[in-house]
């Protein structure tokens, strides 16, 4: 597989309690899915021959006025974006990759960037963060700071059909508990289909905590055991109003991680879950709200591999096995509230 790679370069400002971010005003794919506008961190794209650390001062000064004066690496992530999610020159793969320093601010006066991509500069106090729709590297980038990350799910600049949502959310907003004062919506279907782009934006409109279902597989052949795992550690403890946690898979360690996670869901409020096997047997009894996401096999693929590259490349078939035994078993398609085809249209 072919693909472009971007590097962009950011800087962790952080003063008083609060933290310098830009808002990117977002963009539209060709088939008209939208990527949602996003708070993130000042800093932008590296260009040729430039080190990232000149990026950082550049990009710093373009997007709010400062002078900077760039301190050491605080951390770094990267992802995939799938050919046909770009929103620029689609056709490729796109890899991100996303590095942060730590800065200070030297001189300057803050204001807003004239003609780019942000529209959008302030100062955010830190307890403020989950309030604002923010970038997955704001995420990262704070808990490398010592600080504990956002509740609230990130956006990752993923393209969502806004209709989508918008009939998800019909359906929420009509529904009721089944059990205890939670409302549970489970987003499940095939892999690749668009699943996690759909739940996170559902999650970020209601404001409510986001469950998936990769923290829950126990390893690669995993798939059945999962959803009595996520009855058992969460959805049975909040039917009950009790506080839930529940254990992530490390897939790097391939065991499961020490610390759980623990799960924070207001009274009267809803939960979003969203995977393969969010909504099937003992999860099922729990869910308020089932949609099943579906989309053509050869686009899933693509999905699947531009997202998780080779990783995901060697089980591709030994996982798809199992989604057809469960899914089949369980008749999840059949039982659904919505069923919804991520399939772009023909142009």
């Amino acid at each position: 597989m072919d693909w472009d790679t971007r590097v962009g370069c950011y800087a962790w400002v952080e003063r008083d309690g609060a933290v310098l971010l830009s808002h990117w005003s977002g963009g539209r794919t060709d088939d008209g899915r939208v990527i949602r506008a996003a708070w993130s961190l000042v800093g932008g794209g590296l260009e040729l021959g430039e080190t990232p650390e000149r990026t950082v001062v550049r990009e710093v000064w373009e997007e709010s006025g400062y002078d900077v004066e760039v301190g050491p690496l605080l951390t770094s992530q990267g992802y995939a974006v799938a050919p046909h999610d770009r929103a620029r020159q689609p056709g490729q793969a796109l890899q991100i990759v996303q590095v942060v320093f730590r800065a200070e601010v030297v001189s300057g006066e803050l204001r807003v960037e004239r003609d780019g991509s942000s529209d959008d500069v302030r100062w955010v106090p830190l307890h403020e963060l989950d309030t604002l729709p923010c970038a997955s590297v704001v995420d990262v980038a704070w808990r490398a700071a010592g600080g504990p990350g956002l509740r609230q799910p990130p956006l990752r600049g993923v393209p969502v059909d806004e209709g989508h949502v918008a009939r998800v959310r019909e359906l929420v907003d009509a529904s009721s508990p089944r059990r205890g004062d939670v409302r549970v919506v489970a987003i499940d279907g095939l892999s690749g289909s668009g699943k996690t782009s759909l739940a996170t934006a559902l999650a970020r409109d209601l404001l409510a905590p986001l469950v998936q279902m990769d923290d829950l597989y126990p390893g690669w052949d995993g798939l059945a055991a999962s959803p009595a795992l996520l009855a058992e550690q969460v959805l049975e403890p909040l039917s009950r109003g009790e506080h839930a946690a529940y254990r992530r898979w490390d897939w790097y360690a391939d065991r499961w991680a020490a610390e759980p996670v623990p799960v924070v869901v207001e009274p009267g409020g809803v939960l979003v879950v969203e995977g393969c096997g969010s909504s099937v047997g003992p999860a099922s009894e729990h869910a308020d709200v089932r949609v099943w996401v579906e989309a053509e096999e050869g686009l899933r693929r693509r999905r699947g591999l531009a997202r998780d590259r080779e990783t995901f490349r060697p089980h591709w078939e030994r996982w798809a096995a199992q989604e057809q035994q469960v899914f089949g078993a369980d008749g999840t398609r059949e039982r659904a509230d919505l069923i919804l085809d991520t399939t772009p249209a023909p142009r």
